[in-house]
């Protein structure tokens, strides 16, 4: 009787060996998942307090903490146009304690200006979309316009004279100025950006007349307008707005004008898929509640949810979109 080669007996327990490593990591990856969360969430949100972000990282921290027992932390890393908060973030275990709120700014149009970080999916796996932030054009009352028409002939009488706020190089805020000053023809020298670490910082100096301009988002600029300080010219979406009465859109005056961005979570790359999917069933049932979306949509914000999938999708959009204007425009960081 001819003896049995050892290679196969080998093979077959190098083979059995890797199923029941592969099963464990599998169970305990499960395991994990049903027990998660056990203890704090931190959420790193790359601006400082005040801005766009405020509302749903506030409400999506405060449900989550109410039905998981354990407490959503938050956490602002403003600064570098978003990329303190990114590196923070991304650097962080994977293991489902630490989540991303990142936007536009982070996550599409900054890669197009640092090669080497290269596009978000090297670092974070989407989680899930939050929320849609349209935008509205401001200015200080002491310029004497009331219509995009009249801005962009008071830019043309007064070359060099009138700033705008941003929020960073290639920031939404900034490519939607640019964009309109390109709409209007109006040479990229005579209006000048002036970048700050976030909205909440620039409308101080917006208020006190110290910085004129801006394309801001609705949740935080409407308050100003409504007390008189600032002075709302038109909304950067293809439709009007319930959240801005009476204000006409960019696009009534050059067709096709549409920038918005939006919030969104993201979790640091190589967490457990199994934790993915609880922390989106979750977020997506708080933005379902209807006392959020209440919440929401009186500040002009528009809840979303929906899968990772869909998040990814949308991301890879907008990073075509911005990218062409970006280069189009010829933009760089600054030094």
């Amino acid at each position: 009787m001819r003896a049995l080669s050892a290679k196969p007996i080998r093979g077959c327990l190098k083979a059995a060996v890797l199923f029941i490593l592969t099963a464990s990591v599998c169970v305990n990856a499960h395991a994990q998942a049903q027990s998660y969360p056990s203890r704090p969430i931190t959420v790193v949100i790359p601006n400082a307090p005040g801005g766009s972000s405020d509302p749903i990282a506030q409400i999506v921290a405060a449900k989550m903490t109410e039905s998981w027992g354990q407490q959503v932390v938050l956490e602002h890393r403003a600064g570098a146009n978003g990329l303190i908060g990114y590196n923070a973030a991304r650097t962080r275990t994977p293991d489902g304690y630490t989540l991303f709120l990142g936007n536009d700014s982070q996550m599409v149009t900054t890669p197009h200006l640092m090669p080497d970080l290269g596009y978000y999916d090297r670092h974070f796996a989407p989680v899930i979309r939050g929320v849609n932030i349209e935008y509205v054009l401001a200015v200080h009352p002491s310029i004497p316009v009331t219509s995009v028409p009249e801005l962009i002939n008071y830019f043309r009488a007064n070359p060099g004279k009138v700033s705008y706020a941003h929020t960073g190089t290639a920031s939404i805020h900034q490519l939607s100025m640019e964009m309109l000053k390109m709409a209007g023809n109006i040479p990229v020298e005579d209006v000048v950006g002036v970048p700050y670490k976030g909205s909440g910082q620039y409308l101080i100096d917006m208020v006190s007349g110290e910085v004129k301009l801006a394309y801001g988002g609705l949740p935080q600029t409407m308050p100003f307008v409504r007390s008189g300080k600032l002075r709302a010219l038109a909304v950067g979406s293809l439709k009007r707005l319930d959240a801005a009465p009476g204000l006409p859109t960019i696009a009534e005056i050059y067709p096709g004008f549409e920038t918005n961005s939006s919030w969104d979570y993201f979790a640091p790359i190589g967490t457990p898929p199994d934790i993915i999917a609880k922390l989106n069933a979750e977020i997506n049932r708080i933005l379902a509640l209807p006392d959020v979306r209440e919440r929401m949509l009186s500040q002009a914000l528009y809840p979303l949810g929906g899968t990772p999938q869909e998040l990814a999708v949308r991301m890879k959009s907008d990073y075509d979109k911005w990218g062409a204007i970006i280069h189009k425009l010829g933009l760089k960081l600054e030094s």
